[in-house]
C-alpha cells in the first residue's frame, strides 16, 4: 500500500514506520526536520519536509497525491484533526488516528473495565493533577469529535487506536527508568499513596504492530479500539518486578497522596514525576480489539528487561533524578 504518516520521527510513529516497511509498503512521511531519523530497514522511505499544523505547508507538499492509508500520530488539538479532514477527504483509503486512554480518564464516571464507549461521559472539574492529563485528554476528545463527524465509509473512512502508557526502550518520558534508576542506585522508594491501584502498560512495538493490523482488517473501519497490555499490575507488584529483573531488594517508603502532593518535588517543569497512575485503578476492556484484530501483547517480563538493558547503556538519567537526594531527605523526616 500507499502509506502517509504524519510524524514519523517519534517514539510511536518510528515505530509504525519501520513494522510498515518491514511489511512491504510504500511509505512516505511529513516532518518538520528537527528530530533525527531513527533508523528503518531497507528503502521505500520518502521524508516530506513540512509543519502538520500549517495547512498551507502540508497542501504544498503533498500537491494533489492520494494514499491508500494516513496514519495520524500527532493530532493534538481539534483544529490539527479539521484540517486533515479536510484535506484528505476523497483522497484515502483510511484514515487512522491516534488517540489516547486520556479521553476516558477526564471523566469521574468511569466504570472498569474501560470499554470504548465510555469516551462520551462527563468531564470532571478540571483537575490539574489528573495523572491522565486533563487538557490533553479534553483535546483528544475533540479531536475525535472532529473526525467522528467527517468519517464516511468511502469518502473518508475513520479509524482510532487509544493506547495506554507506551513503553520500551527509547521511551521519551522515560517512565519505566524512573522506578528503575531508583532500584538501582539501592537507597529506599517513595511512593505516593499505598501503591495498590492498578494499572496497564503497552508496549511500544505491540502498538506499532496494532496500528499495522489496522490496514488488513476491513472490520475496524468506523471502530476505536483500546490499546492496553493484556497484564495488570499494581504499583508494588510492578516495582517488585522491577526489583527482580535488575536483581535488587527494595525499600519502599509509602506516603499518603495528600501529604506527597504539598511536597516541592511533586511537581517538575518538564514532564510527570513518580510516573504511573497513584492515584486510583485504571483497567481498560481488550475485547473488541482481540476479536477484530487478534490482538495478544507481549508478556511484560520479557520486554521490560529489554528495556532495562538499553535504559542501562544510555548513560542519561531519568526524570526529576537530581531531585533524588530531596526524596531521600523527605523519607528520612
Amino acid at each position: 500500500m500507499n502509506v502517509l504518516v504524519l510524524g514519523g520521527t517519534g517514539f510511536i510513529s518510528g515505530a509504525l514506520v519501520r513494522r510498515l516497511l518491514a511489511r512491504g509498503h510504500r511509505v512516505s512521511i511529513v516532518t518538520r526536520g528537527r528530530e533525527p531519523m531513527r533508523t528503518v530497514p531497507g528503502g521505500g522511505l520518502e521524508v516530506l519536509t513540512a509543519d502538520r499544523s500549517n495547512i498551507s505547508s502540508l497542501k504544498r507538499v503533498l500537491g494533489g497525491r492520494t494514499f491508500d492509508a494516513v496514519y495520524d500520530i500527532i493530532a493534538y488539538l481539534p483544529e490539527e484533526s479539521s484540517s486533515a479532514a479536510e484535506l484528505f477527504r476523497g483522497r484515502v483509503g483510511r484514515f487512522i488516528h491516534c488517540s489516547t486512554i486520556s479521553v476516558y480518564m477526564v471523566s469521574d464516571q468511569i466504570q472498569c473495565p474501560v470499554t470504548e464507549d465510555q469516551d462520551g461521559l462527563p468531564l470532571m472539574k478540571f483537575w490539574d493533577r489528573n495523572p491522565f492529563g486533563m487538557q490533553y485528554g479534553i483535546d483528544k476528545r475533540a479531536c475525535e469529535r472532529v473526525l467522528w463527524d467527517a468519517h464516511h465509509d468511502t469518502l473518508f473512512p475513520v479509524s482510532m487506536l487509544r493506547p495506554t502508557f507506551v513503553s520500551g526502550p527509547a521511551d521519551p518520558a522515560r517512565r519505566d527508568w524512573f522506578w528503575i534508576e531508583r532500584i538501582l542506585d539501592g537507597s529506599p522508594l517513595l511512593v505516593p499513596g499505598s501503591g495498590d491501584c492498578a494499572f496497564q502498560q503497552v508496549y511500544i512495538e505491540d502498538v506499532a504492530a496494532a496500528f499495522a493490523a489496522l490496514l488488513e482488517h476491513e472490520v475496524s473501519v468506523g471502530k476505536a479500539y483500546n490499546i492496553v497490555g493484556e497484564e495488570i499490575h499494581s504499583l508494588n507488584e510492578y516495582l517488585r518486578m522491577l526489583g527482580e529483573l535488575v536483581g535488587q531488594g527494595l525499600t519502599c517508603v509509602h506516603v499518603p497522596q495528600a501529604v506527597f502532593d504539598k511536597q516541592a518535588l511533586s511537581t517538575h517543569p518538564h514532564g510527570d514525576v513518580f510516573p504511573f497512575n497513584t492515584r486510583g485503578t485504571a483497567v481498560f476492556s481488550l475485547d473488541r480489539i482481540k476479536k477484530d484484530l487478534g490482538y495478544r501483547s507481549t508478556p511484560v517480563r520479557e520486554w521490560m528487561a529489554d528495556t532495562i538493558a538499553w535504559w542501562r547503556k544510555q548513560g542519561t538519567h531519568s526524570l526529576g533524578y537530581e531531585l533524588r537526594a530531596k526524596e531521600l531527605e523527605f523519607i528520612a523526616r
